[in-house]
């Protein structure tokens, strides 16, 4: 697994042993990139539900401000750590990034006690919980944390898409959702612009 884009383009990551986390293909994370564009230069970033951190990473490495990681799984975040430190050199620093070891509503509810606000965030939770789909959803998008004009990629497998689609239109207005596959998976995109 590498970075393919920005400063530490072609570094390598370290990826799970057993199929315990699923990071993010490659595409995906390319297409999200090329979707947020130079948006993402200096914004304030959230990779929620980490796993081995590739997106957060993927967005440091293309300029983002501040980024934060969100990972209940000690495991996972132990990768997650171990792949900031394969990174961490005099371009970046830890104030660049947080690393909250919660699961995604009490992170959330943390964040927003110490007013984060979130510019561009990312969801890849297990596929099956639909809970983070149908409650963190708009949790996230509801819940304060997000700045007037943002983004949300959604990476989810093709039964969440209705669900995703249906509660996207009740939830704001203005809000624009556009749905991309990846051969058995998907990337919606949220975009309040």
């Amino acid at each position: 697994m590498k970075i393919i884009g920005g400063k530490y383009k072609g570094r390598k990551l370290k990826a799970p042993s057993d199929d315990a986390v699923r990071p993010t293909l490659a595409i995906i994370r390319e297409a999200f990139f090329d979707i947020t564009g130079p948006e993402i230069r200096d914004a304030s970033f959230l990779d929620l539900y980490a796993g081995t951190g590739a997106m957060g990473i993927e967005a440091l490495s293309r300029g983002a401000g501040m980024v934060y990681f969100v990972e209940r799984s000690n495991m996972a975040a132990t990768l997650l750590l171990k792949n900031l430190a394969l990174i961490k050199d005099t371009l970046l620093h830890s104030e660049s990034y947080a690393v909250i070891k919660k699961d995604a509503d009490r992170a959330l509810e943390h964040m927003k006690d110490n007013a984060v606000k979130i510019d561009i965030a990312y969801i890849d939770p297990p596929y099956e919980d639909l809970h983070a789909y149908r409650d963190i959803v708009p949790l996230l998008i509801n819940g304060g944390l997000m700045n007037k004009f943002f983004t949300i990629g959604v990476e989810h497998r093709g039964q969440v898409k209705e669900v995703l689609d249906s509660m996207t239109h009740a939830l704001v207005r203005g809000l624009h959702s556009k749905t991309h596959k990846y051969g058995d998976k998907y990337l919606t995109v949220l975009r309040q612009y």
